[in-house]
């Protein structure tokens, strides 16, 4: 076992419990918050075998929040293919009701309104130049050579900057009151 593996079984024992937390408010379920935890242990792992990762604990939380989204995505297609839709061509109420409904609940129009004020708290909080490279590599899709031919700077520091603003992103989403145990 290398130091790096030693390093990343640290990161995740310290953190098991709150990346469980994380996954479970996701899944609902705390056996697949676990195993989903476990998964996303797994697949660090793989990932250092294959790339560098310079700010480990937001990369694992990622991975994690992933997975749990695929699992959902997953259930609801399962969901979906066991429960037929009524053939009763008279009763259309019932059909209308088996419909998924396409506007968010009253709470989830809240949680997700504060989620938004969140993250653009956070964004205020960065430097004006590392929210403009963040904003032109994730919303206008400019590759990182680009922003460092833009701006005048290296690649490695445009890649820095994205990271290190992801991963404040990602840290005041958890040190929020609402998303602590």
């Amino acid at each position: 076992m290398n130091s790096l593996t030693f390093n990343i079984d640290a990161l995740f024992l310290s953190h098991r419990d709150s990346l469980i937390h994380t996954i479970f408010g996701i899944v609902g379920c705390p056996q697949t918050a676990e195993d989903l935890a476990h998964e996303a242990y797994l697949k660090m792992l793989h990932a250092l075998e294959n790339q560098e990762i310079n700010y480990p604990r937001p990369f694992l939380y990622q991975i994690a929040k992933n997975l749990a989204l695929d699992h959902l995505r997953k259930e609801h297609i399962r969901q979906r293919a066991d429960h037929s839709v009524p053939t009763d061509a008279d009763d259309d109420i019932v059909l209308l009701d088996s419909l998924p409904a396409n506007t968010p609940t009253p709470e989830q129009q809240v949680a997700d309104q504060q989620e938004v004020a969140l993250m653009l708290a956070a964004l205020e909080q960065l430097t004006e130049r590392r929210r403009q490279i963040l904003v032109l590599h994730k919303f206008h899709h400019w590759t990182y050579e680009r922003i460092a031919s833009y701006y005048g700077i290296s690649r490695s520091a445009v890649e820095k900057n994205v990271h290190a603003a992801l991963a404040h992103l990602l840290a005041s989403q958890e040190n929020h009151p609402l998303n602590r145990v």
